[in-house]
């Protein structure tokens, strides 16, 4: 659902900018088939404290992906999840005997005033694919983004986890108390973020919590 502020600039850039595929430039789609088959697979996974494992699947040196998640992200173009949650699942699929079906998935969450702003968490429209193709349930009423934070993507590794340090809150004990919890994010570069998120999961008695994300910053 698109507010305020978030819909008149969609409707803005839908009357300026044609569609078109951010790769070729073809008429109709904002990434087309072809391109996405550009977009070459590069798996990489890490542990963390609380982390059980993220999984990432693409690198964000790509620079046709890179469009498409800044077009989503910050264009507003909400249509591009469905080729980046396409792109997400195909890899995924690769590693879910890995990862095994949690119990739920959770998108990582976005800040009130930054969703007002942008209209719909891309995290949670990536989620909505995976819930689609592989039947993971989607809980997104048990973290909350309690905190306004600078984007990780401008600061390096020491700041990006003091930057997210107290910026997450479970919102519901009952629902995540001995549970399996798969987070999904757009992108992850050092993991301050899930790993936030997990710690906080896990203090307040998730069992397991892993990760996953379209690419690597």
């Amino acid at each position: 659902m698109i507010f305020g502020l978030a819909r008149v600039k969609k409707l803005i850039l839908d009357i300026i900018f044609p569609v078109q595929c951010l790769g070729c430039g073809k008429e109709g789609e904002w990434l087309c088939g072809e391109c996405q088959n550009k977009i070459s697979p590069d798996h990489h996974s890490l542990r963390g404290e609380f982390l059980n494992r993220v999984f990432t699947f693409y690198s964000y040196k790509n620079e046709i992906l890179k469009k498409s998640i800044h077009g989503l992200k910050y264009k507003f173009v909400e249509n591009l999840a469905v080729p980046l949650g396409d792109l997400l699942v195909k890899e995924l699929e690769k590693v879910q005997e890995e990862i095994e079906a949690p119990d739920f998935i959770v998108p990582v969450p976005l800040h009130k005033k930054r969703l007002l702003g942008r209209g719909f968490n891309q995290s949670e429209l990536l989620a909505l694919k995976i819930r689609e193709r592989l039947g993971w349930p989607i809980e997104n009423a048990v973290l909350a983004r309690s905190k306004m934070t600078t984007p990780q993507v401008d600061l390096d590794g020491a700041g990006r986890k003091k930057n997210i340090s107290g910026a997450f809150s479970v919102v519901d004990l009952s629902k995540i108390l001995n549970k399996k919890i798969v987070l999904v994010d757009d992108v992850s570069t050092s993991g301050a973020t899930m790993e936030e998120c997990a710690r906080v999961l896990k203090t307040a008695g998730a069992k397991e919590v892993w990760g996953v994300a379209v690419a690597k910053g």
